[in-house]
């Protein structure tokens, strides 16, 4: 399997770049508080979010139209790969430059510019094995880790899924919608098989207290479980791993925010004192604003998986017996096909369920097979 290392500011924060922030708040200061959430990537892909502060119960202060970007502190920046582009979230493409170089964010919005702290990239842990193993119901997603240290610290995982998926059922009907009448196509189906990709959301985390390392090795540390049952072991499944390493206070403003988004809230919905924040605005020092953007070196593997473990789960679909006086209306108003004939009372019908039952597509899935795969 091919191994890469890139560097990122996506998840290690000294303890110097953290702002203290325990701010006492009226409902009006929340209305256009700034928050942003970075992760900048060096040598990758970088991205910045921005919104403001949602006082709970009130009505929302709208979408920050903001300008965005990345520099370094030679004097370089990064902007979006679409030029000064405004809006609230922002894709960068930020090279790596040379050793020993900081970075920061840069946003600007409603007239004030908000930077965060200067941040030096540090090493990553080393991605040593990726496994998979399964119990009765899950298959987890396990992974091996080199920390180069004596005393392994915190650490942060996210990934990205692609699997090879069908669709719930192969369509034994079908139907012209020009005639309305039904037909056995000429060939095959093609859109039965299809590809998916999903990406975590946030960061898997692995704090120091948990950890019983040998000489620095991390073994079998959990990073993704998923059911037997699900369509990620119809036919082969890979995952792309990053690993970094965290500083206490990152770790911390993550695992809170893990903690907030388990009872409904989530960056942009907080307590406002209750994490730490790495960003201000630059302009006008009696403006607030939160969150943090995290920095650190990120180690990538990508594995295959051809599953094993798959136990088949049947579709469970109210077929529908349509009029033909109503063919119109369920194709093209309820997004509805012809599937299969269907045992009922009076004998068996033409059934028709929703299209993403025999359309991996309308299900999310791609045809196009990604340029990685096996």
């Amino acid at each position: 399997m091919k191994k890469f290392v890139i560097t990122a500011l996506a998840a290690l924060l000294v303890s110097a770049c953290v702002y203290p922030y325990e701010p006492e708040l009226e409902e009006k200061d929340l209305e256009k508080q700034l928050v942003v959430d970075g992760k900048i990537l060096v040598g990758g892909t970088s991205t910045i979010t921005v919104n403001y502060l949602q006082p709970l119960g009130k009505a929302t202060s709208g979408i920050p139209m903001a300008e965005a970007w990345v520099e370094d502190n030679l004097g370089n920046k990064y902007y979006p790969e679409t030029g000064h582009t405004r809006g609230s979230y922002f894709v960068i493409d930020t090279p790596e430059g040379p050793e020993g170089a900081q970075y920061r964010a840069v946003i600007k919005c409603d007239a004030e510019t908000y930077v965060s702290a200067w941040l030096t990239p540090d090493e990553a842990p080393e991605i040593t094995n990726v496994s998979f193993t399964a119990d009765e119901g899950y298959v987890h997603v396990m992974v091996d880790l080199d920390t180069h240290m004596d005393r392994p610290g915190n650490y942060g995982f996210m990934y990205e899924e692609t699997w090879e998926f069908h669709s719930d059922y192969y369509p034994e009907l079908f139907i012209n919608p020009q005639t309305w009448q039904y037909y056995q196509p000429m060939g095959g189906y093609a859109f039965y098989w299809c590809y998916k990709t999903v990406s975590s959301q946030g960061l898997v985390l692995l704090g120091a207290e948990s950890l019983q390392a040998d000489g620095g090795i991390i073994r079998n540390a959990p990073v993704k479980s998923f059911p037997r049952t699900d369509s990620r072991n119809h036919r082969k499944y890979s995952i792309l791993v990053k690993a970094f390493a965290l500083s206490r206070e990152a770790y911390e403003f993550n695992r809170q925010l893990e903690e907030m988004s388990e009872i409904g809230g989530d960056l942009f919905t907080p307590d406002p004192g209750a994490l730490p924040s790495n960003v201000v605005c630059e302009s006008n020092a009696e403006k607030k604003a939160m969150g943090m953007v995290l920095s650190g070196s990120v180690c990538a593997k990508r594995v295959f998986f051809t599953s094993t473990y798959y136990i088949p789960r049947t579709p469970v679909a109210d077929f529908v017996d349509v009029p033909s006086d109503k063919y119109e209306y369920y194709y093209k108003e309820m997004n509805y096909r012809p599937i299969k004939q269907v045992a009922g009372e009076n004998g068996y019908f033409n059934g028709w369920g929703p299209h993403r039952c025999i359309n991996c597509v309308e299900a999310g899935g791609t045809l196009e097979q990604p340029d990685f795969w096996e």
